[in-house]
């Protein structure tokens, strides 16, 4: 085993056991003794074990990166591109994987089981983030301070989508909070979140530049300061939308700072992005946040996915025939509608990143006899089905064309946030505050790198061209859900979706037969 290998091996030995252990106790999580200390200690000023508390901190990475925890439905990734209209469910048939159709076709029910895991999901990791908190004091000591300020971070990762996916939920902060809690005013909730942020910010236990990661710390792209300040930003952006409240001033001053660290950068070909081998471990500019996985483990039906299974479930069911693809299972298939955006931009770069086809349409065949885009499944003679939600296309991110050590167990990291989001953010924002010049200036540097014309749009149609340019440049990575529901275009554009939810999901039902005082969302 060369030391490469071995280092990845053993950050997720760490990262895993931490995983098997907060996983296996889910409903009593709260009773699990901290690592750090020592069980039942009479003498409160013993030393601590730092090393076990940076070993914990790591642990808290762990529901970053679940996708599949022996049952489905614990990916945001599928869920929310499927409910958007980037993408379609798919599957072998109706009811395959009712987690994601129902998402997607907007039938979902407080039973369903990609509502519950989700919530497990996010609130487990709450739930270790509020324990390590709580055990620890506050010393000036850089492993502590580290550590939780990570928590803080973590904590408010884990809030975000909470409250973007269920709106006003029960918000504990301390790991000795009742059971029973009702809901929490949703802007309450981001309220918490900022402060959070801020509180890891100020703290200054974290690392000030991604080159202070150890190469275990950038295998789980362990939060630097930028990291928490890109995340402040873009929840300051989405206060300002969802809650119709003015948090511009306050994103721009987060994003720019990101900017001006000269921490991130766009790398020069689109499509690398998404290899496993040019991620932040690897020195990746544009990564700022991601889900970390591995092929170095086999199927784990009874427990965490180690790899990442999305990627198998996306892959084109029954493909033969198509040298250098594996197959799948046909899920979270792109639609016509964005094929038809990238070619109304004339973007071939990212529409070949993006999509994989089985054929492409004839207004294009151009661009694939210029080998513009990857060669379509019929002119190689491949052999596929696409039993369920037919829409010729699948996801071109996340292909199949690096082969896992173990079936199934694909590599690839998921990018959860990257520096084009943080350009996009500071459009809207620099638009938002009436500097129209400078919004323009990040969407044409942002379409400069895949040799696009530049912009010189003002007014509303400026506005309309920051949001395609986040369309197409963030296709695919869960985002077009959320920021259609915030510039309030979801009805509009999503097709089935239900405006008496205004975008929520259902509080799960087990949830509600356990906590007499939490109410569920409106439409359910």
């Amino acid at each position: 085993m060369n030391m490469k290998m071995k280092t990845i091996y053993n950050t997720f030995l760490i990262l895993f056991s931490c995983m098997a252990i907060f996983s296996s106790c889910s409903e009593d999580r709260l009773d699990v003794e901290p690592f750090g200390k020592y069980a039942q200690d009479p003498d409160p000023n013993r030393p601590l074990d730092l090393n076990m508390i940076d070993g914990e901190a790591r642990g808290l990475y762990s529901q970053v990166s679940w996708c599949y925890n022996t049952q489905w439905g614990y990916s945001t990734y599928v869920t929310f591109n499927s409910a958007s209209d980037d993408a379609v469910s798919g599957g072998a048939a109706a009811g395959d994987r009712p987690e994601y159709e129902a998402a997607e076709k907007f039938t979902l029910d407080p039973n369903n089981l990609g509502v519950i895991n989700l919530w497990k999901r996010f609130y487990s990791g709450i739930g270790s983030c509020n324990k390590l908190l709580d055990n620890y004091p506050d010393k000036d000591i850089d492993t502590l301070k580290r550590a939780k300020a990570e928590a803080k971070f973590l904590r408010a990762y884990y809030y975000f989508n909470l409250v973007n996916i269920f709106g006003p939920v029960p918000m504990p902060l301390k790991s000795t909070d009742l059971a029973e809690m009702p809901n929490t005013p949703i802007a309450e909730i981001y309220a918490q979140i900022e402060k959070d942020l801020n509180d890891a910010i100020a703290s200054n236990g974290l690392p000030k530049s991604k080159k202070q990661l150890s190469s275990v710390d950038l295998a789980i792209t362990r939060a630097t300061e930028y990291t928490v300040r890109a995340f402040l930003g873009k929840v300051y952006v989405y206060h300002s939308t969802m809650l119709n409240e003015n948090k511009w001033q306050d994103a721009k001053a987060q994003l720019e700072a990101v900017k001006n660290s000269g921490e991130y950068s766009l790398v020069t070909n689109f499509r690398s992005l998404w290899s496993s081998k040019n991620e932040m471990k690897d020195g990746n500019p544009e990564s700022i946040f991601e889900a970390s996985y591995t092929d170095i483990y086999g199927e784990n039906w009874g427990g965490v996915a180690t790899g990442n299974l999305d990627m198998q479930l996306m892959g084109i069911r029954d493909l033969q025939g198509y040298p250098g693809l594996d197959g799948g299972w046909g899920f979270c298939k792109p639609t016509q509608k964005l094929v038809d955006a990238f070619i109304a931009e004339s973007d071939s770069i990212r529409l070949d990143a993006t999509v994989v086809a089985a054929s492409w349409p004839a207004s294009i065949a151009e661009w694939e006899a210029d080998k513009k885009l990857l060669p379509s499944l019929n002119s190689k003679g491949a052999k596929y089905s696409e039993p369920y939600d037919p829409t010729g296309y699948w996801n071109g991110k996340y292909r199949q064309d690096e082969h896992p050590l173990n079936a199934d167990m694909y590599a690839q990291n998921e990018l959860i946030y990257r520096f084009s989001d943080v350009l996009l953010l500071l459009a809207e924002t620099e638009y938002h505050l009436g500097n129209e010049a400078a919004a323009l200036g990040y969407v044409n540097q942002i379409r400069d790198r895949v040799h696009l014309a530049p912009k010189s749009s003002t007014g509303m149609q400026l506005l309309n061209d920051i949001r395609k340019e986040r369309q197409l440049e963030l296709a695919m990575e869960t985002q077009r859900y959320w920021d259609l529901i915030r510039w309030g275009l979801a009805a509009q554009e999503i097709p089935n979706f239900k405006t008496s939810t205004k975008g929520l999901w259902p509080i799960p039902q087990e949830q509600l037969n356990v906590d007499p005082l939490l109410k569920q969302n409106e439409g359910y």
